[in-house]
């Protein structure tokens, strides 16, 4: 054989093989590509309060105090059983879409600190008041929309 048909042959057979390897490759990234559309979304100009609510009906000394470090400005208030206290009010705008902040909360029972977070996805749960609860119970601080318990610690 002529080494001008070998090599001719061989880059025949290669550029086959890598012709054949990238309409596989490109097949395969179209068939897996996802849109993720699943975020919810929310009108601008919407206000979203996360409210801590006593809900010590019933103990002797039902009082709790609770501290949240939004911004700085960290003052601490006292509450009797039934009283609601807006912790967090978010106001979306076409800037900011989230915020976060961390609250430290007292009692007889001992303490709970846990995170107060507000995004599209608190929003939609929170619907159509765009009011979003946290229970201070005997048991610790419970998040109503996503039902999860904040145990007390001693």
């Amino acid at each position: 054989m002529n080494p001008k048909t070998l090599v001719t042959n061989f880059v025949i057979l290669l550029l086959v093989q890598i012709s054949n390897l990238s309409l596989e490759v490109n097949s395969l990234r179209a068939y897996h590509r996802k849109d993720y559309t699943s975020e919810f979304k929310v009108r601008p100009n919407t206000v979203v309060r996360m409210v801590i609510t006593n809900d010590l009906f019933g103990v002797k000394n039902g009082n709790a105090g609770f501290v949240c470090a939004k911004g700085g400005n960290k003052v601490w208030k006292k509450s009797k059983p039934g009283d609601r206290y807006v912790v967090v009010e978010f106001k979306y705008d076409g800037k900011m879409r989230h915020t976060f902040t961390h609250c430290h909360l007292r009692s007889n029972f001992g303490f709970v600190n846990f995170p107060v977070s507000v995004h599209p996805d608190t929003s939609a749960q929170c619907y159509p008041s765009y009011v979003c609860g946290y229970s201070v119970r005997k048991d610790g601080v419970f998040y109503k929309p996503e039902k999860k318990l904040y145990r007390w610690k001693s």
